[in-house]
């Protein structure tokens, strides 16, 4: 049983309470959703459930919570661990090792447990997220949707009494989402352990029939059933499907010739020839993976091709210096603490611009009415580490646009959003587009491509499998069975005919 007693938190530094008058019984068994906006408070409140909030970092708190006979504030987080297992949002955040054997094997060596018993569920573990053939990889080489499932499977692998999951499939591709939530609740009916689950992908939960708690700066606001619809379904009359790609009378901005790639001595991208031209709005989507990152990371310069040409305004990328290139691109890396570089929301938002010495005052108005939309401005002196996941991710794409580049390459920048602030961040995007600009989107999200985007590029083991309008593309996929990665409710123009 868990038990939180009006309990309120706030964090060294903050004015305001991250948590308020939180009241929860959660009984053994039990599977629980917690939702709400960006930054409402549910990540904290998963790690006050997990005994981090009071370990590792420093603040102020008020109330009680008890999980059985554990007083969850004054109990060491060995003893905690021992009951609750908590996977992060950032799974980089809880990695202790550099291999996923010994990732996975880690808190099970720290039991003591037998060695015959750790091979046991590190192999059960790995397969039940579909992560088997990672074992003996290194966790720096896999993509961000390989080490989603490495942290999962690593805190499953300890068979605690209850799983808290701070947006598990924020990383993974459609299949893996499906797969994963099924494991989740497989697991409860098996073992009646209780599975916390903080998620904005209610859709997906709905079959579960969860007990659904909505946070709202810091309050529970209400308790409800999981929403079985999607908000980004509007009967699908797409915004901007008239797609750019087949246009024979404008040269391409961006070509990219028999592109081939490594990564840790690991084949990623296989004879990938594709053209890009001005109003492109690109979803690229795939399995964990396939390529995705690498491809954009080669586009940006980040990561040399071993085969291949890219021309960028029909020069080679090589041609022009770093510097000068980073001035027309944008890149929004899937992490967003992998670009955070400045002590303030402000001095973050306009490092680029001084740095390219092109801040002015326009800049600055553009900066301020960014962050005011974002809700981000009351945060404006504040140190971005002290942001929220979504915060970060809002911060990192206002920090690219704040010099304008031509194109631009967010990494699935909807993680850790609400439909609110996905909306938001989709419609900056296609303001690029409308003026002339190139999105290559990597993205996860269906319904998102299916709404904003103009052509999918689809990525299986390293190679260009579909390349298309965004309606033909889908229609390609329904075809070959990919139906995890079809919008809600789609219809093909066939059935429409």
């Amino acid at each position: 049983m868990i038990s939180v007693s009006d309990f309120s938190y706030r964090f060294k530094g903050n004015e305001d309470y991250s948590l308020r008058n939180i009241n929860i019984e959660i009984k053994d068994g039990e599977f629980i959703v917690i939702t709400g906006s960006s930054g409402c408070g549910k990540s904290t409140l998963a790690l006050a459930l997990g005994g981090y909030l009071f370990s590792q970092f420093e603040g102020e708190y008020q109330g009680q919570i008890r999980i059985d006979e554990l007083n969850i504030p004054k109990s060491n987080i060995y003893d905690v661990a021992d009951k609750v297992g908590l996977v992060q949002q950032n799974p980089e955040a809880q990695f202790c090792t550099l291999t996923v054997i010994d990732e996975v094997s880690f808190g099970l060596e720290n039991r003591c447990i037998p060695r015959e018993e750790i091979k046991r569920r590190v192999d059960w573990s790995l397969e039940v997220v579909g992560a088997s053939s990672l074992l003996n990889r290194e966790i720096a080489s896999l993509s961000g949707g390989e080490k989603q499932k490495i942290a999962i499977a690593a805190m499953m692998a300890s068979k605690p009494e209850i799983l808290i999951f701070d947006e598990p499939t924020s990383n993974l591709d459609p299949a893996a989402t499906r797969e994963i939530f099924d494991v989740i609740s497989d697991l409860r009916t098996k073992s009646n352990i209780t599975v916390i689950v903080i998620e904005h992908k209610t859709a997906y939960l709905a079959a579960f029939q969860p007990r659904v708690i909505h946070l709202e700066n810091g309050y529970i606001q209400r308790y409800d059933s999981a929403a079985a619809h999607n908000p980004f379904h509007k009967g699908w009359i797409p915004q901007n499907h008239t797609s750019n790609h087949h246009r024979k009378y404008q040269d391409p901005v961006i070509r990219v010739n028999h592109l081939h790639a490594s990564y840790y001595d690991k084949k990623i991208l296989n004879d990938i020839n594709l053209n890009f031209f001005p109003g492109d709005f690109v979803s690229i989507m795939g399995d964990n993976g396939s390529g995705k990152s690498t491809f954009i990371r080669n586009i940006m310069g980040f990561v040399q091709p071993s085969q291949g040409i890219i021309e960028i305004y029909n020069k080679p990328i090589e041609a022009s210096p770093f510097h000068k290139r980073a001035k027309s691109m944008g890149l929004v890396f899937q992490n967003p603490e992998h670009q955070l570089f400045s002590n303030s929301v402000w001095e973050e938002a306009v490092f680029a611009p001084k740095n390219f010495n092109t801040f002015n005052n326009k800049v600055t108005e553009k900066t301020e009415d960014l962050l005011r939309k974002a809700g981000l401005k009351k945060y404006r002196n504040r140190h971005p580490y002290r942001l929220s996941y979504g915060e970060k991710r809002r911060l990192n794409l206002i920090s690219v646009l704040t010099y304008n580049p031509n194109f631009l390459l967010p990494d699935e920048i909807l993680i850790g959003q609400d439909n609110k602030n996905a909306l938001f961040l989709m419609e900056l995007l296609k303001d690029t587009v409308e003026n002339q600009g190139v999105v290559l989107m990597v993205n996860h999200n269906p319904d998102i491509s299916y709404q904003f985007a103009n052509r999918l590029i689809f990525f299986e083991e390293g190679k260009v499998t579909i390349d298309a309008p965004i309606q033909e593309a889908f229609e390609l996929l329904a075809k070959v069975g990919k139906t995890s990665y079809l919008p809600t409710g789609f219809i093909t123009s066939e059935r429409v005919g």
